[in-house]
């Protein structure tokens, strides 16, 4: 079975809090293979660094 994990960009900092928005996912499959889906490519203040984090249930917020 392969593993989803969601692509994430730190869109802004506000009080030390961090406000994530998703624009992708990585597909890793069970040979080891992996691919990634860009929904969206970040604009405006993006260094260029994506966060690979495990996908979370859709009730719980970044």
């Amino acid at each position: 079975m392969s593993k989803i994990y969601d692509l994430l960009w730190q869109k802004s900092e506000t009080k030390g809090k961090a406000q994530w928005e998703k624009v992708g996912v990585l597909l890793e499959k069970d040979e080891g293979k992996m691919s990634v889906k860009m929904d969206l490519v970040p604009a405006g203040n993006w260094d260029g660094w994506l966060v690979v984090a495990e996908r979370k249930s859709k009730d719980t917020p970044y």
